[in-house]
């Protein structure tokens, strides 16, 4: 287990804690061990050669234990999850009260205090128990719960209840990565050859999935036909803990065999209507996992692997505007998916725009762009340091970036109205200009540009007078608060903010955080146009709770002739890799190199938008 892993375990021990009426000063020791973990500079996993060796490693385990707050019981959990993957603990805790409870907590209105009322006494356990208490009425006029806080609950209650079929990226991706890993352990090299390999939603980087899609290339098409009606011991294995669980493939003759999870054994089905939709034919093992979330894993051989991985990757609506789509059921085996576009008459189209049929209107008339690549990005406009709310230092956020490739680097920590944040003011904002001056002057190989994420007040004015903002190379100013103004209100805070002549770059502009909420209410038309009259940049924010803005106000403001930019808004180390999903967001909004300013070398930056001018 990570860090984070290990840190997101012992944070849902201290709001479990919490939640039943423990003493509170049980669950604190959990929330700082946490707090302590996650930002630990080093990871306490490690790969060892031997198989008698710790599974961890042992100087950063010792050196854990010498923190003060991490006491001999975090310590026995800590080694319990780096050895086993389990914390029992917290299993008992979430046997007893389930694990809903916690998705209770993330909704807006609520805190750990509010939602241990929710759980003694009302007997909440999850978001059905709560929609149940809403609609019947026997929240109103409960103690310390207004009408405002109830609205403020019912609309984060329904957008979360949404997102149950429908669930962000990253937390898809765990879970995929878990399955994959699982997949590959107990298959091994007999019947697995490649993959799994990421498919649909996955493959697409689609901010918001409703699937698992996966490829398997096997070792032939008997490895996947199970002769003698008979499936694979290691695969009835892997099967197991699954929910409706079925494998279906249909031979030549339009015979469709599904594998019985009962009886572990296929059955033979005979079709009443051979199907026209080619993907119908692709062998795939279907089941659910996470509370009733589909995956599909398809099964292939290495001559229909890169055929599979096209038919998989297309959007129903996208696999519906290709030409001819009748002719792939005879298509030439082995053939890659360059070549099969070329074969229907298109341009290769990425998979990023596989999810309409714009791309194919496009590649018809070969007018698709050539799309951003993440080695054209030569820096980071947008990091923190303890400064703030950072983890690591300033030296040692320029040094991983260095090591990372940057040419430069930008510090943009928070400012003094994000008190939460421990902003900067003036003072500090001054005294971590100078520092980071000299550290530029001394560091070779990267260029440290001093900048802040300025706060945009309700008024639309920022937290530093213009005399402070002319003083730094990169202002990116954002929206952390008042998150209730109407539209037209939001809409003139930012355009405010826009027509400020000393900010560069619009952060997050939108202010979604997938899963948990919408962004507030704003005419993106108008803030697009604010941009595009202004000479100001709208970032592409990639940390993978945000990744906004979202693609289609990207296209919407490539079209504009607004430049964009991607960013990390990274907090630690680990988080310079968000510069990868960010580039994943600014691929599905069409964007090419010249469009995304990270690509451009710092006279550029200078001198098409105002940054950098000090250094």
């Amino acid at each position: 287990m990570t860090n984070r892993e290990i840190s997101i375990v012992f944070r849902a021990i201290g709001s479990l804690l919490q939640i039943r009426g423990d003493d509170a000063f049980r669950a604190r020791i959990y929330e700082r061990a946490a707090d302590v973990i996650e930002k630990f500079p080093r990871e306490l996993s490690g790969e060892t050669a031997k198989q008698d060796a710790p599974s961890y490693d042992p100087e950063a385990v010792e050196q854990l234990w010498a923190t003060p707050g991490i006491g001999k019981a975090i310590q026995d959990k800590t080694i319990e999850m780096l050895e086993t993957g389990r914390c029992k603990f917290y299993d008992d805790l979430t046997a007893e009260m389930g694990t809903g409870i916690l998705e209770v907590l993330e909704l807006r209105g609520v805190g750990v205090k509010t939602v241990s009322r929710f759980y003694q006494e009302l007997g909440v356990r999850n978001l059905e128990d709560l929609r149940a208490l809403l609609e019947s009425g026997k929240m109103r006029g409960m103690k310390g719960i207004g009408k405002k806080t109830l609205q403020m609950i019912d609309e984060s209650l329904t957008f979360r209840m949404q997102l149950r079929k429908a669930r962000p990226l990253r937390n898809v991706l765990q879970i995929a990565e878990q399955i994959s890993e699982s997949l590959a352990q107990l298959m091994g090299t007999e019947w697995i050859k490649r993959g799994p390999e990421l498919t649909g939603h996955l493959r697409r980087h689609e901010e918001i999935c409703r699937g698992i899609e996966l490829i398997v290339e096997c070792e032939g098409e008997t490895a996947y036909r199970f002769e003698n009606g008979g499936v694979p011991a290691p695969l009835q294995t892997f099967l197991e803990p699954f929910s409706q669980t079925q494998i279906v493939f249909r031979t030549a003759d339009h015979t469709q065999c599904i594998y019985d999870s009962n009886s572990a054994s296929l059955v033979e089905k005979s079709q009443s209507e051979p199907t026209n939709d080619v993907r119908d034919m692709l062998p795939v093992i279907q089941f659910y996992v996470d509370q009733e979330f589909p995956v599909s894993i398809y099964l292939c051989t290495a001559a229909t692997f890169e055929l599979t991985l096209f038919l998989t990757t297309a959007a129903d609506a996208h696999f519906e505007a290709l030409p001819d789509c009748s002719s792939l059921q005879t298509i030439e085996h082995g053939i890659t998916e360059a070549g099969i576009y070329d074969a229907l008459g298109l341009s290769y189209i990425p998979p990023e725009l596989r999810q309409d049929g714009t791309s194919v209107a496009a590649a018809k008339d070969n007018r698709l762009p050539v799309l951003v690549e993440f080695t054209d990005l030569r820096g980071d406009l947008h990091a923190h340091t303890n400064w703030s709310d950072g983890r690591n230092t300033l030296q040692e956020m320029v040094a991983a970036a260095k090591a990372e490739g940057f040419e430069y680097f930008t510090i943009t920590d928070h400012s003094v109205s994000s008190t939460v944040a421990n902003g900067l003011d003036q003072e500090r904002l001054l005294e971590q200009v100078a520092r980071v001056r000299e550290f530029d002057a001394a560091v070779e190989g990267i260029t440290v540009l001093a900048g802040s994420e300025v706060d945009i007040r309700r008024n639309g004015t920022l937290d530093f007078p213009d005399e402070i903002l002319a003083q730094l190379d990169v202002v990116v100013a954002s929206v952390h608060s008042h998150f209730t103004l109407t539209e037209v209100e939001m809409t003139k805070r930012i355009t405010r903010a826009i027509e400020n002549p000393f900010v560069n770059i619009i952060g997050h502009p939108t202010g979604r955080m997938l899963g948990h909420r919408h962004g507030y209410p704003l005419n993106l038309e108008d803030v697009i146009a604010a941009a595009a009259e202004n000479n100001t940049v709208l970032e592409i924010n990639g940390s993978p709770s945000r990744l906004d803005l979202d693609p289609q106000f990207v296209r919407m403001a490539k079209d504009a002739g607004v430049l964009l930019s991607v960013n990390t808004d990274a907090h630690g180390i680990p988080q310079l890799a968000h510069r990868r999903t960010g580039l994943n967001v600014a691929r599905r909004g069409w964007l090419t190199k010249s469009e995304v300013i990270n690509t451009y070398t710092l006279e550029e930056l200078r001198e098409k938008c105002g940054i950098g001018k000090h250094s």
